[in-house]
C-alpha cells in the first residue's frame, strides 16, 4: 500500500462549498441583525434562558458577524483579489462561523428558525472548510 491509500479522500470543492455558504449566512446575518436592531428590549424567558439582551445591541453584532461572513466569503470563493489571499486560510472563516453559531444559541429564543438555518450553515461551513484538500483556496 502507497501513502495515498491511507489518505481521506477530500475533494477540491470544500473551499468553494464554504465561501458559498458563507455568502449566505452573512447575508442572512445582516437580515437577522436588522430584524433585531429594530425592536426594543426583550427578555430571554422560557428554556432555562434567564439573561437579558438589548436588540439594538444584538443586531450591531449580528451585523459585524454577517459582514465579517461577506468579507471572507468572498475570500473564500477569491471573488475579489483583495479578498483572495484570505481564501488561502480558512482559519479566519472557521473562527467567523464558530462565533456566529454562538451567537445564534443566544438568539435561539427570540427566532428559532432563522438561528436553526444559520447554526446549520455555520457547521457546513467549518466541515467544509476543515475537509478541504490543502492545495485548494
Amino acid at each position: 500500500m502507497t501513502r495515498e491509500d491511507w489518505l481521506p479522500r477530500r475533494s477540491a470543492g470544500g473551499s468553494a462549498l464554504a465561501g458559498v455558504l458563507l455568502l449566505l449566512m452573512g447575508a442572512w446575518q445582516v437580515v437577522i441583525g436588522y430584524a433585531v436592531a429594530g425592536g426594543d428590549v426583550f427578555v430571554f424567558t422560557g428554556g432555562g434562558y434567564w439573561y437579558r439582551g438589548d436588540n439594538t445591541g444584538w443586531g450591531w453584532v449580528n451585523l459585524a458577524i454577517g459582514l465579517a461572513a461577506i468579507v471572507f466569503g468572498l475570500g473564500q470563493l477569491g471573488i475579489w483579489r483583495r479578498f483572495a489571499r484570505w481564501g488561502a486560510h480558512p482559519v479566519p472563516a472557521m473562527v467567523v462561523a464558530a462565533v456566529s453559531a454562538v451567537n445564534q444559541v443566544l438568539l435561539a429564543p427570540q427566532y428559532p428558525l432563522w438561528t436553526s438555518i444559520v447554526i446549520a450553515l455555520d457547521v457546513f461551513v467549518i466541515w467544509g472548510l476543515a475537509t478541504r484538500t490543502r492545495g485548494s483556496s
